[in-house]
């Protein structure tokens, strides 16, 4: 699973755009890849739902503020969002299971 490639553009992205997005993209493969490895430890899933919750939805917030002038699409930004909400709710199931186990 990964998160969607950022959209073509006239021109290049800035590097502020590039940036936000390769660390979102590390952010959501780390976490996913972990989930999906079979062998999880529930105070690693609290780690990994926390780096979403204070380092993956502020980059998405600034993202959006700044949406327009970087000519980056809303419907992007909302696509990426979707998808790490989807992360955080099976990491926190997942991580349901864990702690009880």
């Amino acid at each position: 699973m990964s998160i969607p490639s950022l959209p073509q553009s006239k021109g290049p992205w800035s590097i502020a755009v590039r940036t936000a997005y390769q660390k979102l993209h590390q952010i959501y493969h780390t976490g996913s890849s972990y989930v999906n490895s079979g062998s999880v430890e529930a105070h690693r899933l609290q780690q990994y739902g926390e780096v979403i919750i204070e380092d993956a939805y502020p980059l998405l917030l600034l993202l959006s503020e700044t949406a327009e002038t970087e000519g980056l699409p809303s419907q992007w930004i909302e696509n990426v969002l979707t998808d790490f909400t989807a992360l955080l709710a099976v990491i926190d199931e997942t991580w349901m299971q864990a702690k009880d186990e």
